[in-house]
């Protein structure tokens, strides 16, 4: 788990979102990939993006520590840990339809890509706050686990 931070991004060896400045006048703001049309101080921004990291972590030991040190990270972005979760998991959803389609248009008609959807592990970090039980929708039957 390491984040690279420069003087104008910080991105992450472990997920696949960014904080980036955007420049101006005052020295600029910062800006989530996850977390769009909040402006960021550079300490915030940092936040995020371990955040993103802590959530991401499924290797993690001591659930009670990670959940508080994520609380405290989520709450310097002025909102609660469980908001965060909801918005990092719709990131993963939206990449994941994204890839899906993607895929899709490289395949032949009714031959379409399976496979688990990669939020499961977030359900572990804020129970309750994402379904457990398989959903089905349009025949197509989504796991968390």
């Amino acid at each position: 788990m390491a984040l690279r931070i420069s003087g104008r991004a910080i991105t992450s060896d472990m997920t696949p979102e960014t904080a980036y400045l955007v420049p101006g006048s005052d020295g600029g703001r910062w800006v989530l990939s996850w977390l769009p049309g909040r402006d960021l101080t550079r300490e915030q921004a940092i936040d995020g993006m371990a955040l993103d990291e802590i959530l991401s972590d499924l290797s993690a030991t001591d659930e009670e520590f990670v959940l508080e040190l994520a609380a405290l990270r989520a709450e310097s972005l002025g909102m609660r840990l469980e908001e965060a979760v909801v918005r990092l998991a719709a990131r993963i959803l939206e990449r994941d339809r994204r890839q899906r389609r993607a895929e899709s248009t490289d395949r032949p008609p009714g031959d379409s890509p399976g496979g688990r959807c990669r939020t499961g592990h977030l359900n572990s970090v804020v129970p309750g706050t994402l379904p457990r039980e398989p959903e089905r929708r349009a025949g197509v039957t989504t796991r968390t686990s």
